[in-house]
């Protein structure tokens, strides 16, 4: 068995959650207006995108199936 390198830098878990939940905090507790904007309007669209998935997908696996 190999220990792990105690050096070596330990990694962050990360991922799409992760991202979504720094956009939050990003728009809240950001220091410079022009960051909690684009924070704000990469969530605004992500939500939006996941709505028209939410929408679509659905939609077009009915119409396949009719």
């Amino acid at each position: 068995m190999s220990n792990p390198d105690p050096t070596e830098p330990h990694r962050r878990p990360g991922g799409l959650v992760r991202g979504f939940l720094r956009l939050i905090v990003e728009v809240d507790e950001s220091r410079r207006w022009t960051h909690r904007l684009r924070a704000a309007l990469l969530l605004v669209l992500l939500l939006a995108g996941i709505g028209l998935l939410g929408y679509w997908v659905p939609e077009m696996i009915e119409r396949q199936l009719h």
